[in-house]
């Protein structure tokens, strides 16, 4: 498979406006549409480009988020593949992915409070817990996502990610406000028109409702999910244990981490450690490096740390209980 510099600039454009017409991809690339599109399918047909998410920041529709991770046990490859499966079909689960080191599988869970996050996880016990020699449960406080500057060696000179998180600011939506924010979060690819055929509306009404959505945050983003293997990535994360940072102080950090185009997504979380770290970098030395200069710059701030690789993602998708809501 051969992705050559106009597939990365194609790339890192739909990385932060996958919705962005083909017109105006066009421009940004200097393609003829007729070339975009062959390009564009082509990427879709190689599997690198693997689908088209609009994020959402589900805490402003009045849900947090949760991490869990399991480490399993007497478990073969047929169960891990039930409980991955299981995972996956679950209306609440944002993010699943297989990782190996001292957890097996890792799942963002959408919940309303904890208590609700208590009733979803009884039922995961009841049905699999035999199956889970250990796991850890941390609240997800701000999601940061970057975009991939990697794909064009670019530098980063501000922090100005996306993001979910923050306490909850519940703001009303509508069913058709829901079904929009479903389709978006099924595939952004799709133009007003298809959206509005579906729901039973008209464009303008499709447009005008994801532009009031998007200045009103709810909408962050429309990113493109990627196959990290196709363009020479691998995903490492730390987790991190902070020594009572000030916010000047997690300031400092999150600016610096920010400068590496490698970093992802920083996630601010409490638990255990206090900070996710998440890369796509090259090879293994990229990501020891970055963290060997991490701690020689925050050697009083970072207590200890733990690493992951991240071998699968299972599924993506910011807004999973989408169809959950519309049928209430």
């Amino acid at each position: 498979m051969s992705i050559d510099k106009t597939d990365y600039k194609i790339l890192w454009n739909l990385d932060y406006h996958a919705r962005m017409p083909l017109s105006g991809l066009a421009h940004k690339v200097n393609l003829s549409k007729q070339s975009l599109n062959y390009r564009l399918k082509k990427l879709i047909r190689d599997n690198v480009l693997l689908g088209f998410r609009s994020m959402i920041d589900i805490h402003r529709l009045g849900y947090l988020t949760y991490r869990i991770y399991f480490r399993f046990k007497n478990v073969d490859s047929r169960k891990e593949e039930e409980i991955i499966a299981y995972l996956k079909s679950n209306n609440h689960v944002l993010w699943l992915a297989s990782i190996s080191g001292s957890w097996d599988v890792e799942a963002v869970f959408t919940a309303r409070n904890t208590i609700h996050l208590n009733n979803l996880f009884k039922k995961i016990k009841e049905d699999f817990g035999q199956h889970f020699s250990k796991y850890n449960i941390s609240s997800s406080i701000i999601n940061y996502h970057f975009q991939r500057d990697y794909l064009l060696a670019k530098k980063r000179e501000e922090f100005i990610p996306r993001y979910y998180g923050f306490e909850p600011k519940p703001q009303e939506l509508d069913q058709l406000d829901v079904g929009i924010l479903v389709q978006l979060s099924e595939n952004c690819r799709q133009n007003h028109q298809e959206i509005a055929r579906k729901l039973g509306v008209t464009y303008h009404t499709i447009k005008h409702r994801i532009e009031a959505m998007e200045q009103k945050s709810i909408i962050q983003s429309h990113r493109a999910f990627m196959n990290l293997s196709a363009i020479n990535r691998i995903f490492y994360k730390a987790l991190i244990k902070l020594n009572n940072p000030t916010k000047r102080d997690e300031q400092k950090l999150y600016s610096y981490c920010q400068q590496w185009n490698v970093v992802v997504y920083l996630v601010e979380v409490l638990g255990e450690w206090q900070l996710e770290i998440e890369t796509e970098v090259e090879n293994q030395e990229e990501f020891t490096e970055l963290l060997r200069q991490l701690r020689n710059n925050f050697s009083d701030m970072i207590l200890d740390y733990e690493t992951l690789q991240v071998t699968k993602e299972h599924k993506l998708n910011y807004f999973p209980m989408g169809q959950e809501i519309m049928l209430k």
